[in-house]
Parts: structure tokens; sequence; C-alpha cells
């Protein structure tokens, strides 16, 4: 796919992901997805491109525009999607993986500005773009740890400074999650579109992790109000019955489940449900709904938690991006 076309597609999706970049505790659905594009000028020798100063962020609460040097944004971004605890060659990968989420996000403002940013390249809300910490913020997440914690994240983000993940020579769609089953999830399989660098590999660590299942009970009275949303989704009869049969792919991940008579697809269930991951397991007793899942977000791209295992075990920051995107490059812009 050439590049116009995979970012026509990307921007697509980027309208359809709203919704949608970790496990830190800080994300509340474990997501994480780093997208869209720069403006870029591209050069005879086909090195890239355009790099990044500052970053233009809208801050939500606010309802603000700010500019802020890179190295303090990427010093909020850690803190807001990262354990800070990490090891340092993961906390390196997911700076580099910010950074590039930046670029590639301002790719996407200058091929299709979304005028609700109001000039921004992105905005500081974790469930549409990145998320993002202001010191003060930092300094009631962290208390006395404060100035250790920023010392390490910045240390870490210095280190890999300009370091951008490519794809054909433009910074990639750098989604991340918390922790996924033992194997991460593609881009198809979430949101129906082949992306090359986004494909399902094996993480072995995060299976280790002590938040990697979760059992939650949903009474029957509670899930229905939470299908109300599922098109065609009508619920009749003894509750054990609602939902039928439960397909899942070699992942793990749900393709498709029976809710109500109507087939739906596991991320789509799992959106109104508010299941932490796709990858689940169902059982009806004593009056309620016994969801068992694997994982923490969506799955696709780089594993935080497989991160820090990957760095624990010795890779560096280069192998664990290299391992998590598929095919891509690591350039110095």
């Amino acid at each position: 796919m050439g590049f116009y076309k995979l970012l026509a597609f990307l921007i697509a999706l980027t309208v359809m992901l709203t919704p949608l970049l970790s496990l830190d505790g800080t994300r509340p659905d474990g997501n994480g997805i780093h997208r869209e594009s720069i403006s870029e000028t591209d050069k005879s020798d086909g090195e890239s491109k355009d790099t990044a100063d500052t970053a233009r962020v809208l801050l939500k609460e606010e309802n603000k525009v700010v500019e802020l040097e890179i190295t303090e944004y990427l010093l909020g971004v850690l803190a807001a999607e990262m354990p800070a605890v990490y090891h340092e060659e993961a906390l390196k990968a997911q700076a580099v993986t910010a950074y590039t989420y930046l670029l590639y996000r301002r790719a996407v403002q200058s091929e299709k500005p979304d005028a609700t940013l109001k000039g921004a390249d992105l905005s500081d809300d974790s469930a549409t773009h990145q998320g993002y910490l202001t010191p003060e913020a930092r300094e009631e997440k962290w208390g006395s740890k404060t100035e250790t914690y920023e010392k390490k994240l910045t240390e870490a983000i210095k280190s890999v400074s300009g370091e951008v993940i490519t794809f054909e020579g433009k910074p990639i769609m750098a989604a991340f999650h918390a922790i996924n089953s033992g194997v991460t999830n593609s881009a198809k399989t979430v949101w129906g579109g082949e992306v090359a660098y986004l494909q399902s590999v094996v993480s072995t660590g995060d299976r280790l992790s002590p938040d990697c299942t979760k059992t939650v009970v949903i009474k029957a009275d509670e899930l229905s109000q939470m299908l109300n949303g599922l098109e065609g989704c009508e619920l009749s009869g003894e509750a054990e019955d609602w939902i039928g049969e439960i397909h899942a792919a070699s992942s793990g991940y749900v393709s498709q489940i029976n809710v109500g008579g109507e087939d739906y697809t596991g991320i789509r269930f799992r959106e109104a449900v508010g299941l932490r991951s796709a990858v689940f397991t169902c059982e009806y007793k004593n009056g309620g709904f016994h969801f068992t899942t694997e994982g923490y977000g969506h799955g696709v791209g780089l594993s935080q938690y497989g991160a820090d295992y990957m760095a624990r075990q010795g890779s560096t920051w280069e192998e664990i991006i290299k391992h998590y995107y598929t095919g891509v490059e690591i350039e110095k812009i």
C-alpha cells in the first residue's frame, strides 16, 4: 500500500478510533494508541523530514492550547502512560513511541485538521490521543518520589532524543497497550484494516503479570442495561440463554459472540460491557455473568508490560520496538 493510501486509511481509522493509546494504573481502559501523521517534506534522498522541538497540546479540562518544550511534553506523557518503576529500556521505548506519535499526529492534522483541537497537534485526553501530566499532576501522583522519577524519565527521554519509528520512511501509528494474553492483536482484527507493521506477535512476559487475568461478575439486570447500545440486541427469556456461542481466534481474542440471537465482534462486545480485554470467557451462575479476561487494552502494538519484561531479560529499547512493530526502522531525525 502506498504511503498516501495508507495515510488516508489511518486517518479514517483514527476517526473510528476516537473512543479508544496502558496500565500503570493510569489508563482507564488499558489502551494506548498513538497514531496519525506529520506534515512531511520528502527529500530526494528519501530521508525523513520533520522534527518537533515543541508540542502543541490541548489541555482538555482547561480547554486551552499550550506549547510545551519537547522534553517536558514527553516527560508528562511517560508519567501518564507508563509506570515510572519500569526498566529504563522500556521507558526509552515508550519515549520513542510517544515522540513518533506526536509526529504522526501532526501529519494527520496537516492533512485533515480537526477543528476541535483548536490548532493543537493533539490533546492530553488519553482516551483519544496521548495522555500528559503537568508538573503539578506529576507531583500529586508521585509525592515524595517526584524528583527521583522525573530524573529517571528525563534521562531516558534525552538518551533517545530525535529517534523515530518509521515504516517506508514515515512515522508510524505507534499503538500500544498495557498487557496482553501472551500474544498481541493485529490492527486488522481490532479495527478492520490491515496495517503492515501492526501484526500479531508473541509477548511471553505478559502472562507473568499479576494483572493479566481478572474476573468480573455482572448481574443480569446490569448486563441488560449495558447491552442496550448494541444495535439489534434484544434480550428475552432466561438470562442464562442471553449469551450464546463465543468464537475466538488462535490468539485467544474473541472474534464473534452471539448475544440475544445476534452476532457481534468481541471488540464491540468488550466496549459495550467495559471488559478489560477482548480475550475473555463467560460463565453464567448464581444470577450473574462471570467474565474472565486476559490482558488489558486492545492488544495492538507495543505491550508496556511486555516491554518491561523484555528489558529485564536484557533487550534494548531498539529490540523491544522492532519486536512489537513488524518491519519498522528506527531513524534519528
